[in-house]
């Protein structure tokens, strides 16, 4: 299993390199033609920018999920044992992982509603933008799943 997330990991890392290397297209011809009289104003690419920026970021947050990346506020002092910090990192991650699974349910929900609407310019599906939001929440999930178990597992040491 630990293979196959590593493999997941690995092609979401590939994937927002691809998507960011994408976003430097439309974003060059938008100030291209905004400052010069090179190309002429496409309206395409503004839609385009925003597509793929919603999908950059919330692949770059699936990628933080996994990289423990994402922040936390610090309420409590700093436990010094390893069983305390071990559990400190359980609740963030439970934490995290209520989140996951509301923006899992609530993005389905989006994703499934904007199946009826069309963007307003290329006229493709708005799915297409909001599916990014339950496929991160996805992601979310299988990583954290990976987390808390090694947690669990490394709590379980401590305790022996």
């Amino acid at each position: 299993m630990r293979k196959a997330i590593l493999i997941y990991y690995n092609i979401l890392c590939a994937l927002v390199t691809a998507v960011v290397g994408a976003l430097l297209v439309p974003v060059t011809l938008q100030v291209v033609s905004r400052y010069t009289d090179l190309i002429p104003t496409l309206m395409w690419t503004e839609e385009a920018a925003r597509f793929l920026l919603v999908w950059m970021i919330m692949l770059g947050a699936t990628i933080a999920v996994r990289l423990r990346g994402h922040f936390d506020i610090d309420l409590l002092p700093e436990p010094k044992s390893v069983k305390g910090k071990v559990f400190a990192r359980l609740i963030v991650d439970a934490i995290v992982a209520a989140f996951g699974i509301a923006f899992l349910w609530v993005g389905f929900g989006y994703a499934w509603d904007a199946g009826r609407e069309v963007s307003e310019i290329t006229e493709m599906s708005m799915a297409y933008m909001y599916a990014a939001f339950p496929v991160s929440a996805a992601g979310w999930l299988l990583f954290l799943g990976e987390q808390i178990f090694d947690d669990l597992r490394e709590l379980g040491r401590s305790r022996a």
